[in-house]
C-alpha cells in the first residue's frame, strides 16, 4: 500500500467546512490536517467531527477553522529515529482512531511533510489495527432484519465493520438474534418514514444502504399508499438526509423489474428503455430518479437493480419463485406453473446479492458515484418452467402441474456485462445447492410452519 499524497489530506483553515469533507471522501483517510497562511499545522478534523457539527446545527458553507481539533496526533521528522517514540505516539493515534492506517509527518517547522503508513515507520511486534476499509467503518442498513438485509448483515459483521440497522421489524427480530449482543452490531427498531428516527440511525455512520420497501408486485397491490410513501418519499427523504449529514456513501436497492417486458428478444442492459408494469416497478424508477437528482461533489449514490432472489435466508421468505416451487415440490410433491411459463426471469441468489453491495461498498468512491448496476448472472435467466424443471432435478417426486392463465406480464432477460467490467463482479449459479438448503430446512423442522406469515411478504401469496 503506497503513501498518500500529502496535498490530499491538507487543507487551509480559510476551507469550508463542506470542502473539507469533500477532500476526506476523496482522500479516503477519515481525517484533514489544516494548515495556516505560512503551511503551518493548526489541527485537524475528522469526518465524524463534522457531522457532530452539521447535528449542531452549523453550516457546513462556514470556515473549518471554528470545529477543528487543535491537537492532532502527528509525528514530528526529528522523533523518527527514536522507536520509542514513534511506538508511543502510533498508540495514541490508535486510541483516538483505532482504523488509521496513516500518520502525519512534520518538519522543524512544524508544516506538513508527508503522510505515511505508519507500519512502515516500526520495527518488531505490539501494535495491531483494526480491520479497515477505505473511509468506511461505520455502516447502516436500512431493512437490516429482512430476507436480504439479515444476510448482508453478517456479511458485514464478519468483515468488522460496526453494523446499525434500522428495521420496522414487520416480521420480528428472530432474524438477527444472535447479531444482539455482538459489540460490533446494533439494531434501532423503527420506521424510515419518521425523520427524527432516521437523523438518530444516521449519528457516526459513514456509508447507508438502503434495502427497506414494500417488495413484490402483490405487496404493492395491497397496499398502495404504504408502498408509495416507503418506496419512493420515504427512500427521498432519506437520500436527502445523507446528503445533508455528508454522508457520500448511499446504495440503494432497486429492481430488475422496472424493465418490466421486453421488446422481442432484446437483452436489457442499464440503458435500455424502461416498461414497467406495476406499482412496485414504478416506485422503484421514481426513487432511482430521485435519489440519482441529489447527486453532487458530496454526495455519491449508486444503483443497484436485483435480479428475482432465491435461497435461504434467516428471514426465510416463500413467496419467491425458486422458494415458493422448493416449498410445494418438498411439502405437496407439486411444482405449479401459471400458464405456458414461458416469461423470463434473472435469478440472483441471496448470498451473491449480498456480496455485491459489499463489492459495491469497498469499490473507490469515484468508479460507482451515479452508477447502475443490473446484478445477476446471464446464464440464470431463466424462463419460470425451466426454473420448475430445475427444482424437479433436485426434488424428482415432485409433479410439474401447469394450471390456469398467466396473469404475470412481466417478462425480461438482462444483461449483467457492467457489473462484470466495471466491479468484477460475477454472480453464480448456486440454485442446487440453495433449493436443497432450504428442502433439509423444511424436512429437519428448521422451518416448523412453511404456512406461517412470517414467511411471505402478502398474505396473498400463502
Amino acid at each position: 500500500m503506497k503513501d498518500k499524497k500529502i496535498e490530499d489530506v491538507v487543507a487551509s483553515e480559510k476551507a469550508s467546512i463542506k470542502e473539507v469533507m469533500r477532500s476526506i471522501d476523496h482522500s479516503g483517510l477519515r481525517v484533514a490536517y489544516i494548515v495556516d497562511d505560512n503551511n503551518k499545522l493548526v489541527g485537524a478534523v475528522s469526518d465524524s467531527e463534522i457531522r457532530k457539527a452539521i447535528l449542531k446545527g452549523i453550516d457546513i458553507n462556514e470556515p473549518v477553522k471554528g470545529i477543528l481539533n487543535p491537537t492532532p496526533v502527528v509525528l514530528r521528522e526529528k522523533d523518527l529515529s527514536d522507536q520509542y517514540a514513534v511506538k508511543k505516539t502510533i498508540k495514541k493515534l490508535l486510541e483516538r482512531m483505532p482504523d488509521s492506517r496513516y500518520i502525519l509527518i512534520l518538519d522543524k517547522e512544524d508544516r506538513p511533510q508527508k503522510i505515511t503508513l505508519w507500519s512502515n515507520l516500526i520495527s518488531g511486534e505490539g501494535i495491531t489495527q483494526k480491520r479497515y476499509h477505505e473511509n468506511v467503518k461505520n455502516v447502516l442498513v436500512v431493512g437490516g432484519a429482512g430476507y436480504l438485509g439479515s444476510v448482508l448483515v453478517r456479511k458485514l459483521v464478519s468483515r468488522g465493520y460496526m453494523v446499525k440497522v434500522l428495521d420496522i421489524l414487520m416480521y420480528g427480530s428472530e432474524s438477527l438474534k444472535d447479531l444482539l449482543d455482538n459489540e460490533n452490531f446494533k439494531l434501532i427498531e423503527g420506521d424510515m418514514r419518521n425523520i427524527s428516527t432516521i437523523t438518530q440511525a444516521l449519528i457516526d455512520v459513514d456509508a447507508v444502504i438502503n434495502l427497506a420497501a414494500i417488495v413484490g408486485d402483490p405487496a404493492c397491490k395491497s397496499k398502495p399508499e404504504t408502498a408509495i410513501e416507503t418506496n419512493y418519499l420515504a427512500n427521498k427523504v432519506l437520500a436527502e438526509a445523507c446528503k445533508y449529514h455528508q454522508i457520500n456513501r448511499f446504495i440503494y436497492a432497486s429492481s430488475c423489474s422496472v424493465y418490466g417486458v421486453m421488446e422481442g428478444d432484446q437483452e436489457l442492459d442499464e440503458d435500455s428503455p424502461l416498461n414497467p408494469v406495476s406499482l412496485y416497478a414504478r416506485s422503484k424508477i421514481q426513487s432511482e430518479e430521485g435519489i440519482l437528482s441529489l447527486m453532487d461533489e458530496n454526495f455519491s449514490p449508486t444503483i443497484l437493480r436485483m435480479g428475482t432472489l432465491y435461497g435461504y435466508s434467516p428471514r426465510m421468505r416463500f413467496d419467491l419463485v425458486v422458494n415458493a416451487m422448493t416449498k410445494t415440490a418438498t411439502v405437496d410433491k407439486k411444482i405449479f406453473v401459471h400458464g405456458g411459463g414461458k416469461q423470463w426471469r434473472p435469478l440472483l441468489s441471496v448470498e451473491d446479492a449480498a456480496d455485491a453491495y459489499i463489492k459495491c461498498l469497498e469499490s473507490p468512491l469515484a468508479k460507482v458515484r451515479g452508477q447502475i448496476y443490473n446484478v445477476g448472472s446471464r446464464e440464470l435467466n431463466l424462463q419460470i418452467y425451466k426454473i420448475a424443471e430445475r427444482v424437479k432435478e433436485c426434488i424428482p417426486d415432485a409433479e410439474i402441474i401447469f394450471e390456469g392463465e398467466n396473469t404475470d406480464a412481466r417478462n425480461y432477460f438482462v444483461s449483467f456485462k457492467k457489473i462484470e467490467n466495471q466491479l468484477g463482479f460475477k454472480s453464480a449459479d448456486k440454485l442446487r445447492s440453495e433449493i436443497e438448503r432450504i428442502k433439509q430446512a423444511i424436512q429437519n423442522k428448521e422451518i416448523k410452519d412453511v404456512n406461517d406469515p412470517k414467511y411471505y411478504n402478502v398474505e396473498e401469496n400463502r
